[in-house]
């Protein structure tokens, strides 16, 4: 499937699946004590990218009880619709995560939860590359993917867990290939950190989060 048509098939996906999505996801909380560990190498009031923000839930928290500054993006015009409907005072827009349209040396930090999944794997060193023109010297970034639980499984469209009539485009990628995407666009490895599925309602490939930080 070429690109465009595999982004519109992930855009189409959400659509359907937005309103469910606020119900039924539960990542944010699973992921907590991952990414309040992150959320500790910031102080308030410094500049904090969320790409793929969703429904906006995480973005609004990391400004209501981080007082970060906050800009939220995600691919789906319904996903962003929905955001700005539950947190109304969020910075949020839509945009291409391999597109970031923004100044060089923006933010201090790039929260990336399950986003760099919905795109092909040869779009991913591109799209880290943004990510590193976009970070302050030194900023962070963190990442969470999905790994493969074992060989055979690959690259390809899954059925959501809570609404299995709609495929979605999930790119599995192990710590091994990611980490050195991550250093090849310009980044240190700070931590690895890994936790099994929910099996209500995620897909079931190992949680795999990665925090690095630019070099310089």
């Amino acid at each position: 499937m070429k690109t465009d048509d595999l982004s519109r098939s992930v855009q189409d996906a959400y659509k359907q699946i937005a309103k469910s999505y606020l119900k039924k996801v539960r990542s944010g909380s699973l992921d907590h004590r991952f990414i309040e560990k992150f959320l500790t190498l910031f102080v308030p009031g410094q500049k904090l990218l969320d790409i793929g923000a969703g429904t906006g839930e995480m973005s609004a928290e990391m400004v209501a009880h981080h007082q970060l500054d906050v800009c939220a993006i995600d691919f789906s015009k319904d996903m962003v619709r929905l955001a700005k409907k539950e947190h109304p005072g969020l910075r949020v827009r839509r945009m291409d995560l391999r597109k970031l349209l923004f100044p060089s040396k923006t933010f201090d930090g790039v929260f990336a939860m399950y986003s760099l999944i919905h795109i092909p794997e040869g779009d991913v060193p591109d799209a880290l590359l943004g990510i590193n023109r976009v970070l302050k010297p030194r900023g962070y970034v963190y990442l969470a993917l999905q790994e493969p639980r074992h060989r055979m499984q690959k690259d390809g469209f899954y059925p959501v867990v809570y609404n299995r009539k709609i495929n979605m485009f999930i790119n599995l990628i192990t710590e091994k290939e990611m980490t050195a995407y991550l250093r090849k666009a310009g980044f240190k490895i700070i931590e690895v950190s890994r936790r099994a599925p929910h099996v209500e309602t995620e897909y079931p490939f190992t949680k795999l989060f990665i925090v690095a930080q630019k070099k310089r």
